[in-house]
């Protein structure tokens, strides 16, 4: 049995050296770590600098084929490569991600999105190699297309063509280090509509303050106003069937995000460290038995990932996320528990880390999932002695 925490979460050697990990490994030490805290915090903010250090090397490109700018790599190295990120800084972490799906948009297709669901619009072509490479930066506007009841953003049919958005987006991040932003519309007849544009304002486009978040407050988040926003035809990145995207997104979310899982590797290793630096053997003690419940999860988790078509095995994908997310709050609790009052300093980062975790929880967050997470809150058996998921969902 490996001996560290560290070893429990070790990447097999193929993984370990490919040039991606070996990028992310570098960037998130020297450049991503020592960050963290200002990136956090809204007064330094995500640097723009780190950002596009990430994107020259192919870290934003992971999966996109090498000919375009990115490294070709499969579902399981660019997983590596996000732990890395994340559990190094989550604030730059998480404007980065906003790319991903605008970037997948543009390439026609999304996995497990059936094709006749979908009208790949002209934005795709035009903005599909800035995209690939991440020369071109994207945020999204699109978590109000979860919200149930009466459409947050309205997308109705202009006069000579393209189309009019209207509506409040409650969620942008990024604004004002992204080029561009795909915002996300309903039409009346349950379509939804994704435009991509410059990410400024214009006429019919206003973005709000910055919004005070409890964590990731230097990820310039933002709402957006749109009243009237004129959408050309050229504007229109995908235009998809709602219910079809509806199964879509939550069978996509249903899959535990490698960003959690880094965030968890990182509280477990300094839980160890803590316990073996300070002489308090019962938080090292901690730190492997947490870690070996985490390293099985993780396991799981990417086996489902990497080995099973999306939409098949949801319930187990969602019960897994429910119980990693648990364990990443329970875990970074822990740690502040050993590390005691020194936890609390802001220039500690043991309180961000567990504000990390809290965000975790809610990000990407379905009925489903909320439902997961709080059954594994309170599970009166012990998470290594879980009952049989029932899989045939």
């Amino acid at each position: 049995m490996p001996s560290t925490v560290e070893e429990l979460f070790a990447p097999p050697a193929a993984i370990a050296g490919h040039p991606a990990v070996r990028a992310a490994a570098r960037l998130a030490d020297e450049v991503l770590a020592p960050h963290a805290t200002a990136a956090d915090d809204p007064a330094h903010g995500v640097d723009p600098a780190h950002l596009a250090q990430l994107a020259g090397a192919g870290l934003l490109s992971v999966k996109i084929p090498r000919s375009e700018g990115g490294h070709g790599a499969d579902d399981r190295v660019d997983a590596e490569t996000v732990e890395l990120i994340s559990g190094a800084c989550g604030a730059t972490w998480f404007v980065a991600t906003q790319h991903r799906t605008p970037q997948g948009m543009s390439r026609g297709r999304l996995t497990g999105l059936a094709d006749s669901a979908v009208v790949v619009g002209p934005a795709a072509q035009r903005f599909r190699a800035g995209l690939a490479d991440a020369s071109t930066l994207s945020g999204i506007a699109v978590a109000h297309l979860r919200r149930p009841g009466t459409p947050a953003v309205r997308a109705e049919p202009a006069p000579g063509g393209g189309w009019t958005f209207t509506g409040h987006a409650d969620w942008c991040t990024g604004w004002g280090l992204t080029d561009l932003v795909m915002i996300g519309a309903t039409t009346a007849d349950d379509r939804y509509v994704f435009a991509l544009l410059p990410a400024a304002e214009r006429p019919g486009l206003r973005a709000g303050t910055e919004i005070p978040l409890a964590v990731m407050a230097g990820t310039r988040t933002v709402a957006l106003d749109l009243d009237g926003l004129q959408i050309a035809g050229d504007d229109v990145l995908f235009d998809v069937e709602g219910p079809a995207w509806r199964a879509h997104d939550l069978a996509r979310t249903a899959n535990t995000t490698p960003a959690s899982l880094g965030l968890l590797r990182r509280v477990l290793v300094e839980l160890e460290r803590v316990g073996l630096r300070r002489e308090r053997p019962e938080a090292a003690d901690l730190a492997a038995h947490l870690a070996e419940l985490a390293a099985d999860r993780r396991s799981q988790a990417y086996a489902l990932l990497t080995e099973v078509p999306l939409g098949v095995r949801t319930a187990e994908r969602t019960a897994l996320r429910g119980e990693i997310t648990e364990l990443t709050v329970r875990a970074a609790h822990a740690l502040i528990a050993a590390r005691s009052g020194s936890a609390m300093l802001l220039s500690s980062p043991e309180q961000r880390w567990a504000r990390e975790a809290a965000f975790h929880l809610i990000q990407a967050q379905t009925a489903p999932i909320r439902a997961a997470q709080l059954a594994a809150f309170g599970a009166t058996t012990r998470l290594d002695r879980r009952p049989e998921i029932d899989t045939a969902v």
